[in-house]
């Protein structure tokens, strides 16, 4: 059946269950923020879209509308992590992000090594990311030059990175049981600060002692 101008009538959109975001932009919000803590905990091959959409209780219809693919979802997600992260460290210079899945830092860790075990090529679109920020607190904290502080803050946020996604077995391959985890990690978060002060190129190498 065709209206007045001689057009097929519209098709309601998909129905909002109760509760729902409403608009594009809390869509959007809703999805992101589900989808980053899915897979943070499950990994990429672990969450579905429709696993997405339940947790963010909107349809799933809205997600390709709102964010696009499944591949351009996995990329926003990360993305979107990168700049609250990199929010983060700008806020609060100098000061470890946390260690904890819930974390922002947690999440975006769990995300960028699930994107890398696929196969897929983590975005660095944006000059907002943790590395970039991170750069900026050293070369203010400690006076490096540019380029020296992005070496460190790089291997800075490798080292995080390797910590958090092996903490577990660093502990038991080290024997370090008996050191509290919280002593290790504060260890860490000093380390990080010592190698943000570090000039590049690195001074020379420590004498081995001959006795």
């Amino acid at each position: 059946m065709t209206g007045a101008q001689g057009e097929r009538p519209k098709r309601p959109g998909p129905r909002r269950p109760p509760g729902a975001p409403a608009g594009p932009d809390e869509v959007r919000r809703a999805v992101l923020d589900a989808a980053a803590r899915l897979l943070a905990e499950r990994g990429i091959d672990g969450v579905s879209l429709r696993d997405i959409a339940e947790a963010a209780n909107v349809h799933p219809a809205l997600i390709r509308r709102y964010v696009g693919t499944r591949e351009q979802l996995d990329a926003a997600v990360f993305s979107d992590l990168s700049s609250q992260l990199a929010a983060a460290v700008a806020d609060n210079p100098l000061s470890g992000q946390g260690f904890g899945p819930e974390t922002v830092m947690g999440k975006w860790v769990r995300v960028a090594s699930a994107l890398v075990v696929s196969g897929r090529t983590l975005s660095t679109t944006s000059e907002f990311n943790p590395v970039r920020a991170m750069a900026k607190t050293l070369e203010v904290a400690y006076g490096l030059d540019p380029l020296a502080a992005r070496v460190r803050a790089g291997q800075i946020v490798a080292t995080a990175l390797g910590w958090r996604l092996f903490e577990e077995y660093l502990v038991d391959a080290g024997d370090l049981d008996t050191v509290p985890i919280a002593r290790l990690r504060d260890e860490l978060v000093h380390s990080a600060r010592r190698l943000g002060a570090t000039p590049f190129p690195s001074p020379p190498d420590p004498i081995p002692r001959s006795d």
